[in-house]
């Protein structure tokens, strides 16, 4: 491996980091814009689905955009768009402000999973083929782990203002784009840019049902997360009476930090392992999470299901991935990554619509009720899906045509 890709691949692999580590500076501040902004459950729900929707956007209309523009450039024109949302953090005054900072940074985050993903697997290819689906899985839960925990201390801890410390991750974003442009160029450009603005998705031959239990590993696992990132925070300040950004941000990241645990030992095992046996785990913790708020009233029981169950999404998710990627040649990834977190993000987004479209005001109780329901029926169609062994295919056996404009 040369100088260059070296550096792409630290630059690249911090990129995706970093990104995330912006989109998740804001949640732990969630109840403190509740309480300055007068912002009820609904309307939480509605930010997060902002965040999402523009997560999506991207993800329908943008999936090959590197394609055509370069893994290079594509990946700093991600990145500005994310110092663009830094930006309306810092100077946020309004609920307007907060709805639009959300669809600029899910915008960033829905680019960023195809084409910065896609930029890192190129990288990694003389790297042991786990590595890079390892990270692509892995770097959205740890950025969004990372900037919680870091915003809700720097919020809790020090008299640093909400501005100066979006300020600062504005220029943290900026050492990575000088990484990104010393960086290797992975793709040869190609025609069809306008055309490639179709909504069009790449899934590998012959894998159509492993695609489709994986989608309910993704719906089921993000849905809980998208419950997390809405009321996390809320759930910290109303049902326990703590108002500690801190605490509000180690609870959220209690479901997604232990990810990267789960992600590193997904290697090692078969994919309908993978599934079958994590994503099961993960929906009992559900199941337990629910009960550790409405029966056991102990916080300290929720966050420890919330680690059980992230380590258990690191290893299905991860495990789908990677068997994904393996069956998919270097023109097809954007496509797949796209199609993942296509699915995985309305996951979440879903959900959040539905809760900030409900007329009237539900307890976070009878909300969570639903969100544990959504996961139980996801596992039990996965279950269906994975009965028998998945067809066998090698990412050579797929022409490249079939992704061609």
């Amino acid at each position: 491996m040369d100088t260059r890709t070296k550096i792409g691949f630290v630059g690249a692999a911090g990129a995706l980091i970093v990104l995330y580590f912006a989109s998740g500076s804001p949640i732990p501040l969630y109840s403190v814009y509740q309480e300055e902004l007068g912002l009820s459950h609904g309307q939480l729900s509605m930010v997060s689905m902002y965040y999402l929707l523009g997560t999506v956007i991207p993800l329908m209309f943008l999936p090959r955009i590197s394609d055509h523009l370069g893994r290079r450039p594509a990946t700093v024109m991600i990145l500005l768009v994310s110092i663009c949302g830094c930006i309306t953090f810092a100077y946020l005054s309004n609920p307007e402000m907060l709805m639009v900072g959300r669809l600029i940074q899910g915008i960033a985050s829905g680019l960023g999973s195809s084409t910065i993903a896609a930029y890192v697997v190129d990288l990694s290819s003389e790297m042991p083929r786990w590595v890079g689906p390892m990270i692509t899985s892995s770097a959205p839960t740890l950025g969004l782990s990372v900037g919680c925990f870091v915003s809700g201390g720097v919020s809790n801890f020090t008299s640093v203002s909400s501005e100066t410390y979006f300020e600062l991750v504005a220029a943290v974003v900026v050492v990575f784009i000088v990484l990104v442009l010393l960086a290797a160029e992975t793709m040869q450009r190609k025609p069809g840019l306008l055309r490639s603005l179709r909504p069009r998705f790449t899934l590998p031959s012959n894998s159509l049902r492993l695609f489709a239990a994986s989608s309910m590993v993704f719906i089921g696992t993000w849905s809980l997360g998208g419950f997390a990132q809405s009321f996390s925070s809320t759930l910290v300040a109303e049902q326990f009476g703590i108002h500690d950004t801190f605490i509000a941000a180690a609870v959220y990241t209690s479901l997604l930090l232990p990810n990267v645990v789960g992600s590193f030992f997904a290697k090692r095992l078969d994919v309908r392992v993978a599934q079958r046996c994590g994503f099961g785990i993960f929906t009992l913790c559900a199941v337990m999470m629910y009960v550790s708020l409405t029966v056991l009233d102990s916080l300290g029981s929720y966050v420890v299901f919330s680690i059980i169950a992230a380590v258990c999404q690191g290893i299905a998710f991860t495990g789908s991935v990677t068997e994904l990627l393996s069956r998919s040649t270097q023109a097809q990834r954007s496509g797949v990554f796209s199609l993942i977190y296509l699915t995985s993000y309305g996951g979440s987004a879903i959900p959040n619509l539905v809760v900030g479209l409900i007329p009237g005001e539900y307890s976070l109780y009878t909300i969570l009720t639903g969100y544990v329901v959504l996961v139980v029926a996801m596992y039990l169609v996965m279950l269906a899906l994975s009965a028998r062994p998945y067809p066998k295919v090698e990412a050579r056996d797929v022409p490249i045509a079939t992704d061609s404009q």
